[in-house]
């Protein structure tokens, strides 16, 4: 007999998987390892040889450890794949970063509850052999809620004619994100470094080169400023600065550090 759910419900009543499913289990119980991981990779849900999500969790959480728990694992993760939007355009190329986030949350999630479940019973993983697919699509949206969210404000940045927005102005203000009282704290400092790499090449230049005290520009010919390294004017070089301290902000802001 199947192991029973440990979740309850807001109303003390506990979760339980659907009869198909709990009958799918019996069946597929009695097959072998290779057998079970041969119809794993069957995709068509009318194949009388496939096998549900919700069973195949089931089989995910209570194998032994070792390569067919980790084949029915990879086959079970690619399951999780088909239930989020591709980020490819049919030539295989990336189209959007966004959706690539997002079905990387997703993914990780999930990696997240199973590695729990196997150092101590995660109930949270129930719901997924309740009704795997609606799992997921919660999931889903959950990141596209988080994601959709900082680019639609990232995308305030800037105007269409690539000047920094008057709202972006106000909002970076006097904001300095080397302050010092901050930098003393690791933690930021470690957020604050991952900020920056994530910023477009030329941005990230010119915070480097900030925040090591080079000028942006200078009138003695000795000096080195940021506008002469990089060729680019004064105000370009500003502009481009404000747009990555906004980028900066809002990152640490995500994090709870601002």
């Amino acid at each position: 007999m199947a192991r029973s759910l440990r979740k309850h419900k807001l109303d003390g009543t506990p979760y339980f998987r659907r009869d198909k499913v709990e009958f799918e289990i019996q069946a597929l119980a009695e097959i072998s390892a290779a057998e079970l991981e041969r119809r794993a990779d069957l995709w068509q849900v009318n194949d009388p040889e496939f096998v549900s999500p919700e069973a195949l969790l089931y089989f995910v959480r209570n194998a032994a450890a070792g390569a067919h728990r980790d084949k029915l694992t990879e086959k079970l993760l690619l399951r999780v794949a088909r239930r989020v939007p591709s980020v490819a355009d049919a030539g295989g190329k990336t189209v959007s970063l966004t959706k690539m986030n997002i079905r990387e949350d997703v993914r990780d999630h999930f990696v997240d509850l199973l590695l729990s479940d196997r150092k101590q019973y995660d109930d949270r993983l129930d719901y997924y052999e309740v009704n795997f697919n609606s799992a997921v699509a919660a999931d889903r949206r959950d990141a596209n809620a988080q994601h959709w969210k900082h680019e639609n404000r990232t995308a305030e940045i800037e105007t269409e004619d690539g000047e920094v927005s008057a709202q972006v102005e106000l909002a970076v203000g006097d904001y300095n994100p080397f302050d010092a009282d901050e930098l003393d704290k690791k933690d930021y400092r470690r957020l604050l470094d991952e900020a920056i790499d994530s910023l477009p090449e030329f941005q990230r230049r010119i915070v480097v080169m900030w925040r090591q005290d080079i000028p942006i520009e200078s009138n003695d010919p000795s000096i080195e400023s940021i506008s002469k390294v990089l060729g680019k004017s004064e105000k370009t070089i500003r502009t481009h600065r404000d747009k990555a301290f906004a980028s900066l902000k809002l990152r640490l802001e995500r994090k709870g550090r601002t």
